[in-house]
């Protein structure tokens, strides 16, 4: 073999790596666009979440003033109840004692 021909059949070679290597680059830039692509998928969902998330938390915290409110309510409720038996014996017991004191 001459020097032509060495050198013909090096440039085939590095011709043949070089189509290799542009291959795999195609490759490479194929995955890093897929990449950026989940990304950026990921960052849409993480921002829908977290505005889902606040939205629970701020439902979460109108639910939990809404039951001391209705807690509240009910204690003011039997308050108010007994209150109005109390009433309610001390009448029965009034009328009872003038009862007793007319039967007399």
């Amino acid at each position: 073999m001459n020097k032509e021909d060495l050198i013909l059949q090096k440039l085939d070679s590095m011709d043949t790596e070089l189509k290799s290597v542009r291959s795999e680059i195609k490759d490479i830039h194929s995955e890093l666009k897929e990449i950026r692509e989940d990304s950026t998928e990921v960052k849409i969902n993480q921002a829908k979440h977290a505005g889902k998330l606040e939205t629970l938390e701020t439902k979460l915290d109108a639910f939990i003033d809404n039951i001391r409110e209705r807690k509240a309510d009910t204690s003011e409720h039997w308050k108010i109840g007994g209150i109005i038996v109390s009433c309610g014996v001390a009448i029965v017991s009034l009328i009872l004692s003038i009862l007793t004191r007319i039967g007399r």
